[in-house]
Order: C-alpha cells, then structure tokens, then sequence
C-alpha cells in the first residue's frame, strides 16, 4: 500500500554502556528499504566516548540525520528525552541490541498507513529466531545473554507455562485492547492483537506519546516499562504486531542490576503496573478487587519460579529479592490512586 501522503517515521534508541550492541544494530537501521526521518541517541553510558565515535562515524557517511543526547540513567527517562527531539508521525524504539531485518521498518509503517482510521495506536515487531541473513553474531563484539545452567531455564518456562493463564499482565491487556476494534483487513495482513509489546519491538503513534509516556517512577532499567507504556497506549487505541516486521534479539549479556534488585523489581514493578492500570480504567475493572486477589497470587507464583535458579550468588539474592517485594506489595495495595507512585518510590527508598 502506497498512500499519497506516506507516513515518515523517527527511530529512538536508548543505550547505556554497550557500544557494541550498537555498533552492531546500527547498520541494519540504516539499511533499511524504507529510511527513518532521524535517528536519536540517547546515552547515559559512564565513558561516553565510544558512543559519541560511533555515532559520528555513521553521521558522516549516512543520508539519516542523526542526534546523540547525553543523559542520566534511566530507560525511561532517556526514551521521554529522545521522543521529545520526534516529530514523525510515528516513533520506532528499538533497544541498542535489536537486529531489524531489511523491511521491518517498512511493515510496521505499512500497517499504521492501512489503518486510515488512526484506531491503532501501537505496533510491535515479531520476534525473530535467528539474525537477519548476512549478519554473523558469532562474529559480534560482544556474548549474547546465555541460557541458564542446569536445565533451569526449561523448569522456570515450565512453571511460568503453569501459572499463565492466571498473568494479571495478559488478563489486563487483553481487557484493555479490546475496547477497540481490529481492522478487517488485520489477517490477511498478518497483523494479530497482542497483551502488550516487549520493549526491543515497540513502536508508537507520536500524538500517543504525551509527555512523560514513559513512566520516569520506574528507574535505571525500569523493568516492565514496555508493559506500562503499551497500557497507556491503549488508552488510544489498539496495539498490535505485525508477524511480518522481523526483529533479532541479540541480548548484550551485561546485568541491569544485582540479583535482589532483579528480583525486587519483578515483583513490585509488576504489581505498581497493574494497579496503575487497573485503578486508571473503572470501566474495563468493575471488581477490582478480584485483579488484586489475581495479583497476590501470581507475585507469589513468580517468586517460586525463581526457586529452581537460586543455585548461585544471582540466583539466591533474586529470590531473595522476591520475597522481599512480596512483603512490600500490601503498601501498594493499600495506597490511594493518586498515592501509588509515592508508595512504590517510598518502598524502594526502604
């Protein structure tokens, strides 16, 4: 589809020490058959001289204006500050590790262009298994994030297989996306609805991208923001992915954070999320208290499930740290609507 006033795109990519994820995704950005308008940076990196040469290295031999910003730590921080420098119609904001295939750029616009309507708000990426032909990852810079040991990552995707039909996370998004409606033309396309987007995938309508999108009380890695901001996308409109826009994940091995973090996080940045969420839309929730119960429950699922991996330093400080966010998920419940954000940042100050 070929409209005759084509939508333009900006691509955002916030990064953090990992050079060589990006020295390795950048490429393929700009090999895409259909170009970005921009490209922003935003770097909180500690050395930011890697960055800044690799960026200017493409600058000088690329057609795409691009735009490197220095910023503190924060995912979603330094997205707010790269979608405020956009003024496409439409965001893509793919992590610094995302390999996109030749045409993912322009399947993901080709659906938002079918959609005259404006109805869909979000559309994510499909997740590829293997790397885009030519790219060799066993050549790459840097080690991809390697399985667990032990078997351990085929007993936690059993155990999270068990408790998935009980995910506040899904039951949520699908509540909240089908407020609107699928456009006919959605499968012959191969565009599906989705629960939510994962953050290496994600793209965005810019009049969905109010101020401050992306929820700055979840910091430094802010795990599960990619959740967060495709609920609030659904305020909108629906959110979708496109099976034919490929994206490689070639997760960069570093540690966002210490395991009893990681495992703090997953329990309370989730359950801040769902309350947000659910609190925000008294329509879709008439009983809110059953997603509450529904809450309580799974937290106390995923902490088990990070059972089996406490088989080293990481793995025994993350369960420990789940623990912990299940002995401070009542002061979220407890909170008033418009105290939520105080409670979680006073439970993290802890």
């Amino acid at each position: 589809m070929h409209p005759s006033n084509p939508l333009r795109y900006d691509i955002v990519m916030a990064t953090r020490n990992r050079p060589e994820a990006v020295e390795l995704s950048l490429p393929l950005i700009l090999a895409q058959t259909r170009l970005p308008e921009r490209i922003v940076f935003v770097d909180s990196s500690d050395d930011p001289e890697p960055i800044r040469r690799i960026v200017e290295a493409a600058m000088a031999t690329a057609s795409v204006p691009m735009e490197l910003h220095r910023s503190e730590a924060g995912l979603t921080l330094q997205r707010n500050i790269g979608i405020a420098r956009c003024a496409a119609d439409v965001v893509i904001l793919p992590d610094d590790d995302s390999l996109l295939f030749p045409d993912a750029a322009a399947e993901i616009m080709d659906v938002y262009e079918r959609d005259a309507a404006g109805r869909i708000a979000g559309v994510a990426a499909a997740p590829s298994s293997r790397p885009p032909e030519g790219v060799d990852i066993g050549q790459a810079a840097y080690e991809a994030e390697a399985p667990s040991r032990f078997g351990i990552g085929e007993i936690r995707q059993r155990l999270k297989s068990r408790f998935a039909g009980a995910n506040p996370v899904l039951i949520v998004g699908r509540r909240l996306n089908a407020r609107h409606p699928m456009p006919e033309w959605a499968a012959a396309r191969d565009v599906v609805s989705v629960a939510y987007m994962t953050g290496f995938r994600m793209s965005f309508r810019r009049r969905v991208l109010t101020e401050g999108f992306f929820d700055e009380t979840l910091r430094r890695y802010g795990w599960f923001e990619d959740i967060d901001a495709s609920f609030s996308a659904m305020r909108q409109g629906r959110v979708v992915a496109a099976e034919r826009a490929k994206i490689y994940h070639h997760r960069h091995a570093g540690k966002r954070a210490n395991g009893f973090t990681m495992g703090r996080w997953a329990i309370l940045n989730n359950a801040y999320i769902i309350l947000k969420h659910v609190r925000a839309n008294p329509e879709a929730f008439p009983a809110p208290g059953r997603e509450v119960w529904r809450l309580w429950l799974f937290s106390l699922s995923r902490a088990l499930c990070y059972l089996p991996g406490a088989r080293d330093r990481f793995g025994v400080d993350r369960f420990l740290g789940s623990l912990a966010g299940l002995r401070s998920l009542a002061s979220l419940v407890r909170s008033r609507p418009d105290r939520l954000a105080d409670a979680y940042n006073d439970v993290v100050r802890e």
